[in-house]
């Protein structure tokens, strides 16, 4: 398959998700992305954040952050070690990281560092709070960057519970993932232009708040603070409303007030006498539970949106996986799974007529996986090779072959 990134590498530093889902898009797209790891601190998302690393690509997110990517296990505080990644940095177009801030420095690796190796190098650090500034030393969690970002003020369903996205969604992590690769290729471009090296300073708290710019902007204008509404937001009425089975919900939105009348004229309230906009909206509401508590969320939502309300389903993850939209789009990939059997994996969000990607080529990999294979083409002989394993420079799995 050829790849719209085919022939740039990356250096990929980054563990857990945030930056590791960033570089996995760039793999996706054909781009030759080198995970490298330590010997005997490989990257903690294998193990699920404090689980066992033992199987080594037992934690599904791991295996989706990291597929189609390349695995060199390194001892980084050893001079030999140290000459690997400076080799595989000298053949790369970028660099990744999400250490703490320093930790790159100490290593050898800082930019400075990589402008010696490659003076055209791109460095992408991607931060929990940015390269500098009073709290560029901290490190950070998707809590308390939900919480920081500003987000957590107005998710929730009142003023007084604050919602975070939770570690099932990571929303900062996320955040910077989705907008790091297309930063990166900008990176690249300018650098191929000018033959000048770029440093990306990518906070991932900074992208939590750009995000809810427009309530940024509604403060400055009017003094109001916002705060958690649930579902209603100021310029419209929103509300989830429950159908019949577990756990089923049907999502409304409507465009303003005029629009209760047709919710009315499908679930048989009377308007009549009811006030103003607040208490129709009550009404409304109470008389929707009631009629769509005994239909299907499909076929309450499709009885609504015949009268031209805006109405979906609620979908949960396992209807998402038969979802007939992505089915469609080809968006969900079959991949082998360990063990045995296959499982499915997020595909793409955005296509193009060609060049786009059309399969998952690689598995997320195990420690070192490629270990012997990236050594032999930084011109590592086997006598070099077979000395950096025996001494813990290097590490690859027991049933790996070298040569």
């Amino acid at each position: 398959m050829s790849g719209m990134l085919d022939g740039l590498r990356v250096a990929d530093l980054t563990i857990v998700t945030a930056g590791a889902a960033a570089t996995q898009v760039l793999a996706d797209f054909g781009a030759d992305v080198i995970k490298i790891e330590g010997v005997t601190r490989p990257d903690l998302y294998r193990g699920g954040m404090g689980g066992d690393i033992g199987a080594d690509v037992a934690f599904p997110p791991f295996r989706t952050a990291n597929r189609n990517k390349r695995a060199i296990a390194v001892d980084l505080k050893t001079p030999d070690g140290l000459e690997v990644v400076r080799r595989i940095v000298a053949t790369s177009d970028v660099v990744t990281e999400n250490f703490r801030r320093g930790v790159v420095e100490r290593l050898g690796l800082g930019f400075r560092d990589l402008i010696a190796i490659r003076p055209d190098i791109v460095l992408a650090s991607i931060s929990s709070q940015g390269l500098t500034g009073p709290s560029s030393g901290f490190t950070s969690f998707g809590l308390t960057l939900d919480a920081l970002g500003g987000v957590m003020s107005y998710s929730g369903y009142d003023s007084d519970s604050p919602i975070w996205s939770s570690a099932r969604i990571n929303y900062p992590d996320q955040t910077a993932n989705s907008l790091g690769p297309a930063l990166i290729i900008a990176a690249v471009l300018a650098s191929r232009r000018d033959g000048q090296a770029r440093w990306l300073d990518l906070s991932q708290r900074e992208t939590v708040t750009a995000l809810m710019g427009d309530q940024v902007l509604r403060t400055s204008l009017t003094g109001e603070n916002p705060v958690p509404t649930g579902n209603s937001t100021p310029d419209s009425i929103e509300w989830l409303t429950p159908s019949s089975g577990d756990d089923a919900w049907v999502a409304i939105s409507l465009r303003s007030p005029e629009e209760l009348e047709l919710v009315a004229s499908v679930v048989g309230a009377d308007l009549s006498g009811a006030g103003d906009d607040a208490a129709r909206a009550a009404l409304v509401r109470a008389a929707t539970e009631r009629w769509s508590a005994s239909r299907s969320d499909a076929d309450a939502s499709a009885s609504l949106r015949a009268a031209g309300v805006m109405a979906m389903p609620v979908r949960s993850g396992e209807q998402l996986l038969d979802d007939p939209y992505l089915r469609s789009r080809g968006w969900w990939q079959e991949v082998p799974a360990p063990g045995g059997g296959t499982e499915r994996q997020r595909g793409w969000a955005v296509a193009f007529d060609e060049g786009g990607p059309d399969r998952i080529r690689r598995n997320g990999p195990r420690i070192g996986q490629d270990t012997f294979e990236v050594l032999g083409e930084l011109g590592y002989d086997e006598d070099e090779i077979t000395s950096l394993v025996e001494r813990r420079v290097v590490s690859a799995p027991a049933n790996a072959h070298q040569g």
